[in-house]
């Protein structure tokens, strides 16, 4: 984006605000359930390396592009979650609540992507259509903005949830359930049948629907 005669990398700056963010939220909720505070801080510095790091790795892994996904993203961060639940084992508090912060980091970075331009919808020429001069240069859908705000609210209604049971498995089916019917509305769907996005987030929700039906089988 510039502003003046500077151009400011505005979708950088929002994924790495968003990535802080995150983990600050888990911070203060980790505080909040008595977690010890070098426990915290170790959580906090492998949950943005892993964020990071990991996010660049399996990017290129996945659609063989440098940068960041969402996905690439939210994999880093579940994976440095259990990982360090087995180090200090305790009851999957810090995977709850690594999960229900994604949906918070997801709407921060739409926005990135939607001052940015990148990610961008299908051609559309009705209200609140969005050219972008240096990008396609055609009306296209705000698909960024809606799915910021719908994961913004998302994130609400989850948080307050954060003592249901089931929260971890009711965070991945409806995250990636919305994830899956937004991507129809992403121009990258106007040339392919079924995209990358939606394949992983068919994977994540038979995910939180096998284990929700195993821990309640078992109960």
């Amino acid at each position: 984006m510039v502003i003046g005669k500077i151009n400011f990398p505005v979708y950088g700056i929002l994924v790495i605000l968003s990535i802080l963010i995150g983990t600050l939220y888990i911070a203060i909720e980790l505080k909040k359930e008595k977690i010890s505070k070098d426990n915290i801080l170790y959580y906090v510095v492998l949950n943005i390396v892993f964020c990071f790091l990991g996010s660049f790795i399996l990017t290129k892994v996945l659609t063989n592009n440098d940068g960041l996904t969402s996905y690439a993203g939210a994999i880093s961060s579940i994976l440095c979650a259990i990982i360090f639940n087995r180090i200090v084992p305790n009851k999957n508090i810090y995977l709850k609540y690594a999960i229900i912060s994604l949906p918070l980091i997801y709407a921060i970075g739409k926005i990135g992507c939607f001052l940015g331009g990148c990610c961008y919808g299908i051609e559309y020429n009705g209200i609140l259509s969005v050219t972008y001069k240096e990008g396609l240069n055609i009306p296209l859908f705000p698909i960024q903005a809606l799915e910021s705000i719908i994961f913004f609210i998302l994130f609400i209604i989850l948080n307050k949830l954060n003592n249901n049971k089931n929260i971890i498995y009711i965070t991945l089916i409806l995250c990636a359930s919305c994830k899956l019917l937004l991507d129809f509305l992403r121009y990258d769907h106007m040339t392919k049948l079924v995209t990358m996005n939606q394949i992983i987030s068919l994977v994540f929700i038979l995910i939180g629907i096998l284990l929700i039906t195993k821990k309640n089988l078992k109960k």
